[in-house]
């Protein structure tokens, strides 16, 4: 597992995530209702925070490729979890939901844990008389230092990690500086192909350093002359709050940074977003999950027709 650590009197972990393209995916990660689970289906994955945490976390040690604070592509929705959780500390709020992707058809099937996302910062209980509309879960967050979301998609026992966001908001005091993050980022993830720079003041920000990595399937960066550059770019974004996704069938893995800078001190960082995601993966992972789950509704479908046949006879 790799952070990115930044010697400036105090030793900061700032590190980030990959995205993809190939589809859409929803914004937020509420729950949406589904029906009851197929007969002889694989248990859907419960990644809710419940179980017991283990430090290290357990996972595959075959697992490769570029990660975001450990969570790595092609992790199983409790391995990204346990991850997530022993990197942010068990004390962080976790919120599933079981539905991720826009548009999709769960021929009555239930669905385990789509997305996650887990949040660490200072809160209290909230009093709902008075900020009712700034309370979730039952809890006023004072600051968010840290927030983490995973997409998990899959069908029941087959849930994967294949997008994850975070964003880092540093605390006035702790603000590292913006050029140790933009050549800790270099050194995770080597030279990105794309660097966009605005000044411009927005809100509390004056403006942005903004870094894409693309690499093709075989895991090799993306050179602009390749035909799918243009294709494969922007399939996921790093700002806070934007866990949308994209993603086209022959696209590979996607990186994306945005170093947000200080309104008070432009030369300092208020928040770093990272966001990474595989595109050719996801989109394989799709169709599979589409095809099974409208093979799982045909077979509950037709259990259903030979146990009411097998209720009683039929007196007209």
């Amino acid at each position: 597992m790799h952070d990115i650590r930044t010697q400036w009197g105090v030793c900061l972990a700032a590190t980030l995530a990959l995205a993809a393209c190939g589809g859409t995916r929803e914004e937020d990660a509420g729950s949406g209702g589904e029906s009851a689970a197929t007969d002889g289906a694989a248990p859907a994955a419960v990644a809710d925070g419940s179980a017991a945490l283990r430090c290290p976390p357990e996972v595959r040690t075959e697992l490769s490729g570029p990660d975001i604070i450990g969570i790595r592509i092609g992790m199983s929705a409790d391995e990204a979890l346990a991850t997530t959780r022993c990197a942010l500390g068990e004390d962080a709020q976790v919120k599933p939901g079981n539905r991720w992707l826009d548009r999709l058809e769960t021929h009555g099937v239930e669905l385990g844990t789509q997305t996650f996302t887990v949040r660490k910062g200072e809160h209290r209980p909230c009093n709902f008389q008075r900020e009712w509309q700034e309370c979730e879960g039952g809890l006023k967050w004072e600051h968010v230092d840290e927030i983490v979301t995973v997409a998990t998609p899959g069908a029941p026992g087959k849930e994967t990690a294949l997008g994850v966001w975070r964003t880092q908001t540093f605390r006035e005091g702790s603000m590292p500086p913006v050029q140790a993050l933009l050549d800790a980022l270099a050194s995770k993830y080597g030279p990105p192909q794309i660097a966009e720079a605005s000044d411009k003041p927005r809100g509390y920000t004056a403006g942005y350093r903004d870094l894409e990595w693309m690499f093709d399937q075989a895991g090799q960066p993306l050179a602009e002359a390749n035909p799918m550059f243009s294709r494969c770019r922007g399939a996921v974004h790093a700002y806070k709050g934007n866990t949308s996704a994209r993603w086209n069938d022959g696209c590979g893995l996607n990186i994306r940074a945005r170093v947000s800078l200080s309104g008070g001190n432009p030369g300092l960082a208020m928040e770093l977003g990272s966001a990474m995601l595989h595109q050719g993966e996801l989109f394989a992972q799709v169709e599979a999950m589409q095809a099974e789950l409208q093979q799982l509704g045909q077979a509950r479908r037709e259990a259903e027709v030979q146990q009411a046949g097998e209720a009683g006879d039929v007196r007209l």
